[in-house]
């Protein structure tokens, strides 16, 4: 199956799944996701696997799709399944989530497209900080975000501070960059010119060769 994009009607299964949240729909419905969601999914990974390899300069790992199923054990939310569709590509020698995302997305009911570095140990976010005041790799890391700025992409990290880092001035100029402690870039805000056809693919595409300076600008400093 080669990817025509995600159809408007698998919203509307998702949002019918959100209200059901049992197995037996899911099981009645599956036929329907597969169409909606699962083949699309795997398609567009594999559509855009190489040509993200050109833009990275860098081999890609096997894509992973993710499980609709919630992992409730440790959340008062008990519902079964997710109200979104998700995939990623990880860079080759890394386990998806644990390293860098050449891609990650999820869509259905909440959107995002995401790339980078979303989370890091400690030893990575004292690097990642140290370039960042270093006066000619971070203002050459600020100038990628900003261009990358330009097409909709804003920087994202699992945990943001609220203040700025322990002995870094709040008016340093890249404060803000300083504040995350991790380096991703990513969207909700998806064109609705793309969102339901092939030209999704092209779109994450252009967005991936918006966030590829920033990415190479981490692999220099923290890999």
């Amino acid at each position: 199956m080669s990817f025509a994009g995600f159809p408007k009607e698998g919203v509307s299964w998702f949002q019918a799944l959100s209200i059901a949240q049992n197995r037996e729909w899911f099981a009645q419905n599956k036929a329907a996701f597969e169409l909606l969601w699962l083949e699309p999914t795997k398609a567009l990974l594999a559509e855009v696997k190489g040509p993200l390899e050109k833009i990275y300069k860098r081999k890609l790992g096997e894509p992973k799709v993710f499980r609709l199923n919630r992992d409730v054990r440790f959340s008062k939310d008990k519902s079964p399944y997710k109200r979104w569709m998700a995939g990623m590509l990880p860079f080759a020698g890394f386990k998806p989530m644990e390293g860098p995302a050449a891609l990650y997305f999820h869509l259905g009911m909440e959107d995002e497209v995401a790339f980078g570095f979303y989370v890091l140990e400690s030893p990575m976010v004292k690097k990642l900080r140290a370039g960042i005041l270093d006066e000619k790799s971070g203002r050459e890391l600020q100038k990628y975000v900003d261009a990358a700025g330009k097409k909709g992409l804003r920087v994202e990290s699992m945990e943001v501070l609220k203040r700025a880092p322990p002995g870094v001035d709040p008016a340093h100029p890249r404060v803000e960059l300083l504040k995350h402690k991790a380096l991703a870039l990513g969207t909700d805000s998806i064109p609705k010119s793309v969102r339901y056809n092939a030209k999704f693919k092209d779109w994450v595409l252009d967005a991936a060769s918006a966030a590829a300076p920033v990415l190479s600008w981490g692999f220099k400093r923290l890999v």
